[in-house]
């Protein structure tokens, strides 16, 4: 590797690594809002957050891989272009493509790092997070007692009044999702209604994981089924335990979203699982291996829209590049939904758009490279000035003739 390419290598690092660190913790803010407010019910909310955060990031760094590298090879090429030393190293002879090299070889390790992650971290990341989710649901058992307010814990509805200085809890009212069968052996959904004037939480030894159960006095309960009020009982204690075990949660793989590329491939004829469709199997692989290839052909596009012969500096081609990616993503979604529902094949919705997409990249490198002339943003760059002069010179002659008079 040559001293030019070591000098270039090292500005497009630093440029694409700083990037990816700020891409995600602007994408992380927002969820975070989320998680802070699933975790105030949780009995270690420290932990559970983390666990969550760090289950959370490989999706996240998925999205931020691809828009650090573009606009990380778009930032650098544009300093080297107003520094002069783009222009200093063709003049010497060095080529645009040998100059595009150190962002190849950046791409080529973050296109395999892109498979890793969205064929494994990604994958095994969402089944933790939304098994860490079951768990702090769980947890909320206890946590759903407090004062004035009302919690959701799986198929219940808890509310729960002041503590006791006995410390006992109470009133108490506990609404149930339940199932039954009517007289025709159909089954039928109802509703359950628990009250009791107070309840204390014991937590028994020998149930799995010490789950809570809630002990409950002077309280009535009654169901109704089709609308008709029916078993109603007085009691005068009674026991309500946790929904359900907080260890148990089913198997990874209920969705194509939670199953690695390695079994996805094993199941791209259908045969492995009956609980993803054949079609939205390959389809999710097709996309997945795509947002690799699309790594690859992002230098190729970066370099021109980073290219300014000037010394005035220039955002369209990071604005330019923005839209780009954010408009490719949407449409490689929408392809991977006609492939998923069997409109198109698979590979065809998701492919034909990376087949476009390698055309532009080669017809738009070709002419910056091996054609003279202005830089392709050069041009969109005088056409925004131009569209920005003209309506600010009709902003201020509107201004001028609108003005009232000052004489009387």
């Amino acid at each position: 590797m040559g001293r030019l390419n070591r000098y270039i290598l090292k500005k497009a690092s630093t440029s694409v690594g700083g990037l990816v660190v700020f891409a995600c913790c602007v994408l992380l803010m927002e969820r975070l809002l989320r998680i802070f407010e699933i975790v105030t019910n949780s009995t270690n909310p420290a932990s559970d957050a983390t666990n969550m955060i760090v289950n959370l990031l490989p999706y996240y760094l998925g999205m931020a891989v691809p828009m650090a590298l573009l606009l990380g090879t778009i930032i650098t090429v544009d300093r080297l272009s107003k520094s002069s030393e783009l222009t200093a190293a063709l003049g010497a002879g060095v080529s645009l493509f040998h100059m595009t090299k150190p962002f190849l070889w950046l791409a080529i390790f973050l296109a395999g790092l892109t498979m890793f992650i969205e064929g494994y971290m990604q994958p095994v990341g969402r089944y933790n997070y939304r098994q860490v989710l079951h768990v702090v649901k769980q947890q909320s058992f206890t946590a759903a007692l407090r004062e004035g307010t009302f919690t959701e814990v799986g198929d219940r509805t808890f509310f729960a009044g002041t503590d006791s200085p006995d410390g006992s809890i109470g009133p108490i009212f506990i609404y149930e999702i339940i199932e039954d069968v009517n007289g025709k052996g159909e089954p039928v959904k109802g509703y359950r209604f628990t009250s009791a004037n107070k309840g204390e939480i014991t937590i028994r030894d020998n149930a799995q994981t010490g789950a809570p159960v809630l002990n409950l006095a002077e309280g009535i309960n009654f169901n109704v089924l089709n609308g008709t009020l029916s078993g109603q009982l007085s009691v005068e204690k009674t026991i309500i335990s946790a929904p359900t075990s907080q260890t148990e949660y089913r198997a990874r793989g209920d969705d194509e979203r939670e199953m690695t590329s390695l079994e996805l491939f094993a199941n791209r004829k259908g045969t492995d699982t009956t609980k993803i469709d054949k079609n939205t199997n390959n389809a999710a692989l097709h996309l997945r291996l795509s947002k690799a290839a699309l790594i690859l052909l992002l230098p190729f596009i970066a370099v021109p829209f980073g290219l300014n012969y000037g010394r005035n500096p220039s955002s369209a081609g990071i604005f330019v590049g923005v839209v780009f990616l954010v408009s490719l993503q949407k449409a490689l979604e929408f392809g991977q939904s006609l492939g998923a529902a069997g409109k198109v094949p698979p590979w065809l919705g998701i492919w034909g758009i990376i087949g476009v997409v390698a055309v532009f990249a080669f017809v738009l490198f070709w002419k910056s490279a091996y054609k003279m002339g202005q830089p392709p943003l050069t041009s969109f760059s005088h056409w925004v000035g131009h569209i920005k002069g003209e309506l600010l010179g009709a902003l201020k002659k509107l201004t001028r003739d609108r003005r009232i008079p000052q004489d009387v």
